[in-house]
């Protein structure tokens, strides 16, 4: 799988693509910032100023930032800091998406990305964020009162990140959607380390979680082993292994763990689960979502679905 087109809709809102001639003419959209790949160097800069200088801004609760430039290289870091610069105007702003970019403008784990703590620090009425791309990419001390959902698509997730979310205060948070991705491409975590993310260093970290994905991951059979007897099962409605390589190794810590039967969903698509196993899941008496299931690949062959 590769992200082979640019979003069509955000949070349930339709998203196009900015036009500066016409800026905002449509509030219930989301604007979408991007440049081609061989587009104007400050293109991205451009529209976004006048994004930010429009008089319907205050009206607008959510946006997304595309391909931001023509180099290979280039990190976001100016956005960031124009967004930041600009951060009494963006009070409003509840979703953001950063990073939809397409597989021909620029590959997940080729992405260079750097430290988006500084702008979350600023956007405290932030619902939900959303980021593609790992490489340099931080979060920064996360104490954010009012974030209910926050995904990490990546072909690679270093370890700086679990570490981060394993301090994180996300009082509210509700859904923790995390692609670990592939060694070949910055995934650096042990399975204790990733477990951290979640479990935390209190007794009392992400209360509120309903949803967790540990998705795209070469450790899903290690991380379905580790969770056995966490707390955070006894909260979570759906759990989600997908797109990973969980095999019958993983499926068996799953049946034999108890609490997995009070879950609503188990997201275990593309998978590499026998027929015995898919039907040892299938009998917890939940949703089990086993779509996708690969019966020849040998173990050396297995592969996640999004890593370069």
């Amino acid at each position: 799988m590769t992200f082979s087109r640019n979003l069509l809709y955000f949070n349930k809102k339709k998203v196009i693509d900015f036009d500066i001639k016409k800026g905002i003419e449509n509030t219930e959209l989301a604007y979408r910032f991007r440049t081609e790949y061989d587009g104007p160097e400050d293109e991205v800069k451009n529209m976004l100023h006048a994004f930010l200088n429009d008089p319907k801004l205050g009206e607008v609760d959510s946006f997304v930032i595309g391909h931001w430039g023509p180099e290979h290289d280039d990190d976001p870091a100016f956005i960031l800091q124009l967004l930041i610069d600009n951060k009494a105007k963006l009070q409003h702003i509840k979703n953001i998406f950063f990073g939809d970019i397409t597989y021909e403008e620029n590959e997940i784990s080729w992405i260079q990305n750097c430290d988006h703590g500084p702008l979350l620090a600023v956007l405290p009425n932030l619902e939900y964020y959303q980021v593609r791309g790992g490489n340099g990419l931080l979060l920064g001390a996360l104490n954010h009162p009012n974030l209910k959902k926050l995904v990490i698509q990546t072909g690679g997730l270093s370890k700086a990140i679990y570490a981060q979310l394993s301090k994180a205060n996300l009082p509210i948070l509700e859904h923790l959607e995390l692609w670990l991705g592939s060694e070949d491409y910055g995934f650096n975590a042990t399975p204790e380390e990733v477990v951290a993310s979640f479990r935390g260093t209190s007794d009392n970290h992400l209360p509120s979680l309903k949803y967790l994905g540990l998705r795209n991951s070469e450790i899903a059979n290690e991380l379905a082993q580790f969770i056995k007897g966490d707390p955070v099962l006894d909260r979570l409605d759906e759990l989600d292994f997908s797109k990973g390589t969980i095999d019958d190794k993983g499926a068996e810590a799953l049946v034999d763990n108890p609490a997995i039967k009070n879950l609503k969903k188990l997201d275990l698509h593309h998978n590499f689960i026998s027929d015995e196993w898919a039907e040892k899941l299938e009998d917890l008496g939940i949703k089990v979502d086993l779509n996708e299931r690969e019966l020849d690949a040998n173990e050396d062959d297995r592969y996640i679905s999004v890593s370069e």
